[in-house]
């Protein structure tokens, strides 16, 4: 089983001449060593059920803290005279630094090892947490959420491949964890920073707590051992870094085997992440319009309503590679975004939650069983890179479409944008249902 290492288990230094340069990179504490025996602070040999957990911990914290100014956003409206377009600018921000560093460094993992990339990340976060906390003007937000999304990009890929290396034989519990850590992570933020917020200090607060949080987990992170007990790479096996040329920036590759499993994952991730985006931006617009409230807990409650609904179904549902039931789920998504707009020209709040609730639970099942099909197809050498691959694609669908929506919004009012982008991402949905049924008989 596989761990949070730098660059694998067991490898001898007598395989080449020379300095590798993952020791040269990394303090030698996190250096790969020929047997368990580590000098410095790397002394604790922990369980995998404790490695697991703190993979899961890291990739839930990240989320938390990117999504903590969701419903914090109407204060710095008012404190820092900020406008809509620089709202949709903070929003969008985050993942187009997001994108191109999990794309440009999404391969590292699979050279450096998981801990080598997530380490960094959650000590990052941390910075980007105090940049907000501290923060007086637009640029500084800004620079705020750029480091939030260069962490996230750098641990979202090592996160979910790493929970794959340390549980091999249970590949639906790894994508379970994966799914349920992003997912509930964007639907606690929002009401993290809503219940943090209502003091005197609506960004030190949150954002300092969150900031103690992840450098309090930096701790077991940093004092991990970075083998598992027992775990020896073959003495065959080649050093994974020889050259600075391993962590030169890659294209983004399709991967070689399980490409139709992976297209239909990726094309559910981004029509699914699209809808989460959308709400996450509007959510606490059309909830205050709907109940007729300015609470900031309420938008924050309604956007968690469709996340929360998807990271519970994806942990308490029981697994399943059917296909009609994967079709069902993305055919519910739809429902459940008809079930809005209805809510929404009726008035009528029953049929918001009822939506949201539906819409997340038939995503949550759907998106599932596509992503753990797809990553139990990679290459586990690969593995690191073909999910970062897999992860620039729905993190797409939750920026790009939130700049078409808030420009619809500006031209045509919150209503019609909102039900244009409903109608959009349901035939998606509707499309993705018939390609995954059509697939089903093609088998």
């Amino acid at each position: 089983m596989a761990d949070l290492s730098p660059v694998g288990a067991g490898l001898s230094t007598a395989q080449f001449e020379g300095r590798r340069l993952s020791e040269a990179l990394l303090p030698l504490e996190l250096a790969p060593r020929t047997q368990l025996q580590l000098a410095a602070i790397s002394r604790w040999n922990a369980l995998r059920g404790i490695r697991v957990g703190l993979v899961a911990a890291a990739l839930l914290l990240l989320l938390i803290g990117a999504n903590l100014a969701t419903p914090i956003y109407p204060v710095l409206q008012r404190q820092l005279g900020l406008t809509p377009l620089d709202t949709t600018v903070l929003f969008t921000v985050y993942v187009f630094a997001l994108v191109p560093v999990l794309a440009a460094v999404g391969h590292w993992s699979d050279h450096l090892g998981r801990r080598a990339m997530i380490l960094p990340a959650v000590a990052l976060a941390a910075g980007g947490d105090v940049l907000f906390a501290t923060a007086g003007s637009f640029w500084q937000l800004a620079l705020g959420r750029a480091v939030q999304g260069v962490a996230v990009g750098f641990a979202t890929g090592a996160a979910g491949a790493a929970l794959g290396d340390l549980l091999p034989d249970h590949p639906t519990l790894a994508a379970k964890l994966t799914l349920a850590c992003s997912a509930g992570g964007v639907a606690l933020g929002p009401i993290v920073g809503s219940a943090l917020s209502s003091g005197e200090h609506p960004l030190l607060t949150p954002f300092l707590l969150h900031a103690i949080a992840l450098l309090v987990l930096c701790v077991p992170l940093a004092v991990v051992h970075p083998r598992m007990p027992g775990r020896r790479r073959a003495p065959a096996a080649p050093p994974r870094i020889t050259t600075p040329a391993h962590l030169r920036p890659q294209r983004l590759r399709l991967p070689r085997t399980g490409r139709r499993e992976f297209l239909l994952a990726s094309g559910a991730g981004f029509a699914s992440y699209a809808v989460f985006g959308v709400y996450l931006s509007l959510a606490p617009a059309f909830s205050a319009k709907l109940l007729d409230t300015t609470s900031t807990m309420t938008g924050a409650v309604v956007a968690a309503l469709l996340l929360g609904s998807s990271a519970i179904a994806q942990l308490l549902v029981p697994p399943t590679a059917d296909r009609l039931v994967v079709a069902l789920g993305m055919t519910g998504l739809a429902a459940g975004l008809a079930l809005v707009v209805t809510a929404l020209y009726t008035r009528t709040p029953a049929l918001l939650f009822l939506g949201s609730v539906l819409g997340g639970a038939c995503q949550g099942v759907a998106f599932r069983s596509l992503f753990t099909t797809a990553v139990a197809a990679m290459n586990p050498e690969r593995r690191g890179s073909e999910l970062s691959t897999l992860w620039v694609i729905v993190y797409l669908g939750s920026s790009l479409p939130i700049v078409a929506v808030g420009a619809l919004t500006q031209h045509y009012g919150l209503l019609p944008a909102v039900s244009g982008f409903a109608a959009v991402a349901a035939l998606a949905c509707l499309g993705l249902a018939g390609v995954v049924l059509r697939s089903k008989k093609a088998e």
